[in-house]
């Protein structure tokens, strides 16, 4: 029996799509511009010219071992929301600003493990300790950018970055935790919201200035829930635990500064109707981890645990005892764990993110319902 022409044009049109989607296939976009911290840093920090930073664990397996190998200076043990990203719009990763010589055609990253988004100087002037102190702020990388635009543009005039997708965050994150890590309260840190998400919405602003029309913007982890903070935070107080045992005061600041954000991103939105400003989770997919780890493939008796990691239960996490040095070892399979190294999660993880952002429900719009 002969298949209808319809029929055969709609499958056809399927099978387009399939292959648009999958990696291999057609997109409104020809590159991705990267602004973040260790979320989203795919080799900057490690390029950081010695000896400001000598002895990087970063530069040492597990990190890396997942999906590449050997380490590339991304702080997991494969790849990022990023490089998912970049492949389902059958893109290459984005070479790192510091890695001289890479073509940045396809893309370019700025982010950087550590980045705050206030400047390493006003920090440094609250007394709050900074890890790494070095000028990587989100204004840092702005003009970083600023200086490589030329090249970027290569004489393609104001629509430059009409097909660009640029990422922006999540920032935020280190301020908070050098408040934290400074042993400052959480109440102390939470004035400084407001201005730490402006910061964003000012940044956010200069690249819609400088041509960006297509922007993803990423809200901040839940920190009450990462081994590193449950760790020196610790109480005997269970009243201040939630039910997934996260630090409550410790996520109110964050939904605080999520919220805020949201705000912001709504104005701008209104402010420039002719850029397209989605907004990215990272909070409500880790939450949903902790909801329902099976669904994601995780281990349920390990979702507040360090894979990669020291000192035992209840969060196999030591200051003194990092991932990347030669005795502290992975867990023996990171596909079924949520926490890579006390800070970051794993590769399976951000697998599960990035698929929110591209399909739903973590991101407003879905990054492929644009990609068209």
């Amino acid at each position: 029996m002969r298949t209808p022409h319809g029929a055969l044009l709609l499958l056809f049109i399927v099978a387009c799509l399939r292959g648009a989607y999958s990696g291999g296939g057609w997109s409104r976009f020809t590159s991705i511009i990267s602004f973040g911290d260790s979320y989203a840093d795919t080799g900057n920090l490690i390029m950081w010219a010695d000896p400001v930073l000598p002895g990087l664990l970063l530069k040492n397996l597990p990190y890396g071992e997942t999906f590449f190998g050997h380490p590339t200076g991304r702080a997991t043990d494969g790849r990022l929301v990023l490089d998912f990203i970049a492949e389902a719009l059958g893109l290459p990763s984005m070479p790192p600003y510091l890695a001289r010589g890479s073509n940045f055609s396809a893309g370019v990253n700025f982010a950087v493990v550590g980045a705050p988004a206030l400047n390493l100087t006003y920090l440094q002037g609250l007394n709050l300790t900074v890890n790494p102190p070095i000028n990587s702020s989100l204004h840092d990388q702005l003009v970083w950018f600023q200086k490589l635009k030329p090249s970027l543009c290569n004489g393609q005039g104001t629509d430059c970055f009409g097909s660009s997708l640029f990422v922006m965050g999540e920032f935020g994150g280190n301020d908070y935790i050098s408040f934290l890590l400074s042993n400052r309260t959480v109440e102390q840190a939470r004035p400084y919201v407001p201005q730490i998400v402006d910061s964003m919405s000012r940044g956010l602003e200069r690249l819609v200035q400088h041509g960006a029309k297509y922007i993803v913007v990423a809200d901040i982890f839940p920190i009450g829930c990462l081994p590193a903070a449950l760790t020196k935070l610790a109480s005997p107080n269970k009243v201040e635990y939630d039910r997934h045992g996260c630090l409550k005061s410790v996520n109110r600041l964050g939904r605080y500064h999520n919220s805020l954000l949201r705000q912001q991103i709504k104005m701008l939105r209104y402010k420039y109707p002719h850029t397209k400003i989605i907004a990215a989770e990272y909070y409500k997919p880790f939450l949903a981890f902790l909801d329902m780890p099976g669904d994601f493939g995780l281990n349920s008796s390990t979702t507040l645990l360090t894979c990669c990691g020291a000192g035992g239960p209840p969060y196999n996490y030591d200051f003194n005892a990092g991932c990347g040095l030669p005795d502290v070892k992975a867990c023996a399979d990171t596909s079924q764990a949520l926490q890579w190294d006390g800070f970051h999660l794993t590769e399976s993880a951000y697998r599960a993110i990035a698929d929110g952002w591209l399909h739903g429900p973590y991101a407003d719009p879905p990054i492929l319902h644009i990609a068209r």
